[in-house]
Formats: structure tokens, C-alpha cells, sequence
């Protein structure tokens, strides 16, 4: 008898995995329903702790540049997108972005609850440069939420109109 031997990765599976830049994230999130379906609690729980990793990534990603560790939270059309967007050669400015809060407003939830899509009004941005001073803007932004796995992924994002914070 002849028996293979399997080569194993000490890689941990991707639900066992913690997610670092998620947990040190925090952001309020205010959410309001205008859909025929609604979310039940754990639908609604689970979008808001998706929405919040979700834009832990996407801070991270526009301080850094670094497209692969927020790859979960992405559908496979957008990540390709961004990758597009974010070749090497990009240079990392070191401005951090933080999101202080959301007001998203589903406007269409699937009857399957895997479809949301919302428009994200008065998002706060606080940006913080190299020489300790700061800015902020509000965003108003539309976007479609898939789910896909065992989260919420982004399919699609347009920011709708930006202006400075009061």
C-alpha cells in the first residue's frame, strides 16, 4: 500500500482567523429602513458589525494601499477594481483616514436578505496628516452590499456629493 502524503499550511482557515483591523475599529451607525422587506435583529446586527469592518478595510486601505487585507469584504468584480486601482508603484502618503460615523438608509433589502443596497448619508471623515492637524468632511455615498460567504461583501460604491465638515 502506497499512502500520499499531504503537505499542510499552518495557515489557519478564514473563519478562524481575527480579524485585527475590524476589531480596532469603532464608528456609530445609525440605520433606517425605506424597503418593502425588512432586516430581522440578526440580519440587522450582522450588517452593522459588516458595515463597520467594511470601512475598517477601506481606512486601512487608504492609508496603505494594501488591496489584500481587506479581500473578504469585497466581491470578486470589485476587488478585481481595485487592483486595478492600487498596482505597486503607488505611493503611501501615511494619511490616515478615520470614518466617525454613518447614517445608512437601505433603501431595497432582498426578500432572500443576500441584496442591500442603501445610500450612506452625512458620513463623517476625519483626516489626519503628518503634521498632527487634522480635517473633515461629510460624504454622502450609495452603495450595494452582497451577501456573500459569511458576511456582507461591497459590490458597488459612488460617492454622491463631499463637502467640508462644520
Amino acid at each position: 500500500m502506497q499512502g500520499r502524503l499531504l503537505e499542510r499550511s499552518n495557515e489557519k482557515p478564514v473563519f478562524l482567523n481575527t480579524d485585527k483591523i475590524a476589531d480596532a475599529h469603532q464608528t456609530k451607525i445609525n440605520v433606517s429602513v425605506q424597503s418593502v422587506y425588512k432586516p430581522d435583529s440578526i440580519q440587522m446586527e450582522t450588517l452593522k458589525k459588516d458595515y463597520s469592518s467594511l470601512w475598517a478595510h477601506l481606512n486601512h486601505l487608504y492609508a496603505t494601499n494594501d488591496v489584500e487585507a481587506g479581500k473578504e469584504y469585497y466581491t470578486e468584480p470589485w476587488f478585481r477594481q481595485l487592483c486595478s486601482h492600487y498596482k505597486n508603484g503607488v505611493e503611501v502618503t501615511g494619511i490616515t483616514r478615520e470614518d466617525l460615523s454613518h447614517h445608512l438608509a437601505i433603501q431595497n433589502w432582498a426578500s432572500d436578505g443576500l441584496v442591500c443596497t442603501a445610500i450612506d448619508s452625512n458620513v463623517v471623515f476625519k483626516y489626519n496628516y503628518h503634521d498632527k492637524t487634522s480635517t473633515s468632511a461629510k460624504t454622502n455615498i450609495a452603495i450595494v452590499l452582497l451577501f456573500q460567504g459569511d458576511h456582507w461583501r461591497i459590490d458597488a460604491m459612488r460617492v454622491i456629493n463631499e463637502s467640508p465638515a462644520e
